[in-house]
């Protein structure tokens, strides 16, 4: 129910306000532009999508329209996005998954190093390791510990096995000497389900949100760089110098070459985003945190990431 009233609300808001560009700002030189959704609508892409559509549309009067292709874990959107015009008429929601884990274990028909312009980020999401609000492990530190006396007996999963957050999650047991048993779902709502069931002792996902707020689980780690905020008690995988601490992102990209003039543009109007009521009132929805990050940090990052996930498929021995 949130997210459909966060969504009828920028919706509303974005049809009632001037469609003015912003002085001084020469128009978007494609005019209307697609942005790829690699995912069903009515999610988390859907809403990441739109916010940066219904700003766009209210502060500078451009119509951005997100285009759902969801299928094959966001890599049938990546391919399409490939295959355009690099004229900025195309664009596409930025998400970890298709971009940097996707091309390590299965066979794509993109390089994410050569065949994409990174344009900017703008969201992070907050994915942390938790567990049952009555569990015995009221710290990382005891569920790490518990990990190591009985080799493993501590039961885990994700929302995505052989997703970042299953990769991420699993050099830092291997790090820390932690013998576990990875357990598989088929999604996130599953994984919290069996957990809350008693089924399974800590899930690493960012399908979190309503069961924190219901008091029902208890947040340990993140496996982010960012440390939910600085909640007390929440480390975070950076801080403890694990292999991975990247971030799950939202941003947009586009086929490789996009002219400078367009990447910029959006880059002015999503950092401008970030300042808005409307980015506010969205990273509380998807429980995320504030990032920006223009398109050559986060050209950099990407391809940093990209490795660094890389050496960590070939630890866990999970390559194809």
């Amino acid at each position: 129910m949130k997210r459909r009233t966060f969504l009828t609300a920028t919706a509303l808001l974005a049809a009632a306000a001037p469609r003015l560009a912003r002085s001084g700002q020469a128009a978007y030189p494609t005019g209307n532009p697609t942005i790829v959704v690699g995912f069903a609508a009515g999610g988390a892409g859907d809403i990441a999508s739109r916010v940066v559509a219904n700003y766009v549309k209210e502060a500078r009067g451009l119509v951005a329209t997100p285009d759902f292709r969801p299928g094959a874990g966001g890599t049938i959107a990546a391919d399409q996005v490939r295959r355009a015009e690099a004229d900025g008429s195309v664009l596409s929601l930025y998400s970890v998954s298709p971009l940097l884990v996707a091309p390590h274990l299965q066979e794509v028909p993109y390089n994410p190093l050569q065949d994409f312009t990174y344009i900017a980020s703008y969201a992070g999401i907050s994915v942390p390791c938790f567990v049952r609000s009555d569990s015995p492990f009221e710290s990382w530190d005891a569920l790490l510990e518990y990990g190591r006396r009985q080799p493993s007996k501590l039961r885990w999963a994700t929302a995505a096995p052989r997703g970042l957050a299953h990769i991420a999650t699993d050099a830092a047991f291997r790090r820390e000497a932690v013998s576990a048993t990875f357990v598989p779902f088929r999604g996130g709502a599953d994984a919290v389900t069996a957990l809350l069931g008693g089924h399974i002792d800590m899930v690493a996902s960012s399908d979190f949100g309503p069961h924190l707020a219901a008091g029902t689980v208890r947040l340990l780690a993140e496996t982010s760089p960012n440390s939910q905020a600085n909640r007390p008690g929440v480390v975070s995988f950076s801080e403890r110098g694990y292999p991975l601490a990247i971030s799950a992102s939202y941003g947009l990209f586009g086929p490789a070459g996009m002219p400078k003039d367009v990447v910029t543009w959006w880059e002015d109007a999503i950092r401008d985003m970030t300042g808005s009521a409307m980015y506010a009132d969205f990273l509380k929805v998807i429980n995320g945190y504030r990032l920006f990050q223009a398109s050559d940090e986060f050209t950099a990052v990407t391809k940093q990431a990209y490795t660094d996930i890389a050496a960590q498929i070939d630890e866990m021995g999970i390559r194809p």
